[in-house]
């Protein structure tokens, strides 16, 4: 009798060890089939790093941690000079005056909720050794400036949210605080390039800053499309690369700011083919309706 209670009671415990582990394992697969309910922070967004969540799951489940999400274009191989000399070489926003970017058309807007922000910014110049360096690109191609600045930014800044460096949320700062802190968000990164590549030449209708969502890791983002070549490059604080931003890719812009404007984005709607009936009616002939075999 005795032997059986044990027996049972050893039985019971292993039962309930059972239900107490089967947690996390049921848990690691449901995030795995499910990414979207794990939020992410914009810092990790941004960056693409995985949710410190799915890290530790991946642990207890002795695989790999999952990979940094990254849009498609970072992996872009091409170098800038042959992306100039592509078969399509002119871009749509170049021949339309409009920064139809991402394959959207550009719309012009008077007014936008960023207004305020961007105006706090558009017209400032850049000071001290980044103005110099600026300064010394103004006898290279433009094509050479763009990829210079891209680097000299991305270099020289650390993406941080504007909510753990101020406080506050979206704050815009201009390149001479953004440098000086060596810390900024990711419009941050395109003010700098923006305010650098004025600096170094670049005419004001040329430069773009361009407000997108990120559709890989699901966040705002933020970036300068540039004019030069015949083309619209973007410049993001994600590569050094210079990519082309008549590619629709990951990204779907919103608003656009530049010294000549302000812009939303929609897309051209493809009309729908409309078929048409064969007609029943037998053809008529001289002797009279053509009789159907």
């Amino acid at each position: 009798m005795k032997k059986t209670v044990s027996s049972r009671l050893v039985g019971r415990i292993a039962a309930a060890l059972a239900v107490a582990i089967a947690p996390a394992p049921a848990l690691a697969q449901a995030v795995a089939v499910q990414p979207s309910s794990v939020s992410q922070a914009k810092t990790e967004a941004i960056l693409g790093a995985p949710s410190r969540l799915a890290a530790i799951l991946a642990v207890q489940q002795g695989v790999p941690a999952p990979k940094p999400l990254r849009p498609a274009a970072y992996s872009v191989r091409t170098s800038s000079y042959a992306l100039l000399q592509e078969a399509s070489r002119y871009s749509p926003g170049v021949t339309s005056g409009r920064p139809d970017v991402f394959g959207s058309v550009a719309l012009a807007v008077g007014r936008t909720s960023l207004d305020r922000r961007w105006r706090a910014v558009a017209r400032r110049p850049v000071g001290g050794i980044a103005a110099a360096y600026s300064a010394s690109l103004r006898g290279h191609s433009d094509l050479a400036k763009a990829e210079a600045v891209n680097r000299y930014v991305n270099q020289r800044v650390q993406f941080i949210d504007d909510s753990r460096q101020y406080g506050r949320e979206d704050l815009w700062s201009a390149a001479n605080d953004t440098l000086r802190r060596g810390r900024g968000d990711c419009e941050d990164y395109a003010i700098a390039k923006l305010q650098m590549l004025r600096a170094a030449g670049f005419s004001d209708r040329d430069l773009y800053l361009v407000v997108a969502k990120d559709l890989v890791r699901r966040s705002d983002h933020a970036l300068l499309v540039v004019r030069a070549g015949g083309r619209m490059l973007v410049l993001d604080n994600g590569t050094d690369a210079i990519l082309d931003a008549d590619r629709p890719g990951d990204y779907r812009p919103v608003l656009t700011f530049a010294a000549s404007g302000s812009w939303t984005h929609g897309y051209r709607r493809a009309m729908p083919t409309v078929a048409v009936a064969a007609s029943t009616i037998a053809p008529l002939t001289p002797s009279g309706p053509r009789r159907r075999p």
